[in-house]
């Protein structure tokens, strides 16, 4: 059986952070670029919402964030 860690917040100069506001704020950092490369490339030419599929690309970095740095 795997164990997993407890999760701890980070101490930064004496200010406790959240990990998870952690790895959203790194996701939101990836949504950004990955939507500037998705709109060169012509991605967003079709009738998809732009706005729901980079909220499904950012709960989905921020799952796999979460995943593998725990």
């Amino acid at each position: 059986m795997i164990e997993l860690a407890p999760l701890k917040e980070l101490d930064i100069y004496g200010i406790f952070i959240p990990p998870l506001l952690l790895w959203a704020t790194i996701s939101l950092v990836l949504v950004k670029i990955s939507h500037g490369i998705l709109a060169h490339r012509g991605f967003y030419r079709s009738d998809l919402e732009q706005q729901i599929f980079d909220m499904a690309l950012f709960v989905i970095f921020t799952c796999l964030l979460s995943f593998f740095i725990l």
